[in-house]
């Protein structure tokens, strides 16, 4: 493990690096009309700007061990991560087919239940409520369409 974290925030630099060589291909714009590379370019300096101080941390000779600890979730917290980070694939896998609405309210269904909300009841209005109101600020307010699912189509 203490040879890895190097390894995984040197991937990250090169990451981090290749996104924001590719954003910087795009129009940043102007302070008062911003253009399509201004989010990426803040995306990839941050990516940046936290993967190297983490790489020259984990090189230091006993810090690798207190960074694993720290770092490492082990048990229940483990499989927490999992479990959210699989609803995540599961939400993008089905959005093209059940649209934003039905994927986002059972995705915010899954997060509040993996971060411990017990009651189904209150789980299901928040998650519906939730979704509700993304869909009506992206849809009405900014004029943004979101995918409605070509199930429904």
């Amino acid at each position: 493990m203490r040879r890895a974290l190097p390894l995984v925030f040197l991937s990250f630099i090169l990451l981090g690096g290749a996104y924001l060589a590719a954003s910087l291909s795009l129009s940043m714009g102007t302070v008062e009309q911003p253009g399509a590379g201004l989010f990426p370019v803040v995306v990839g300096v941050f990516i940046l700007s936290l993967s190297f101080p983490g790489l020259l941390g984990s090189l230091k000779p006993g810090k690798a061990s207190q960074v694993r600890d720290s770092v490492f979730p082990r048990g229940k917290d483990l499989r927490r991560i999992i479990s959210m980070v699989l609803a995540v694939l599961l939400y993008a896998l089905f959005l093209p087919y059940l649209g934003y609405g039905i994927c986002s309210a059972f995705l915010m269904a899954a997060v509040l239940r993996l971060l411990g909300m017990k009651n189904w009841s209150k789980t299901a209005a928040a998650a519906a409520l939730t979704a509700l109101v993304s869909y009506l600020i992206f849809v009405s307010l900014l004029d943004i369409p979101l995918p409605r699912g070509s199930f429904f189509s």
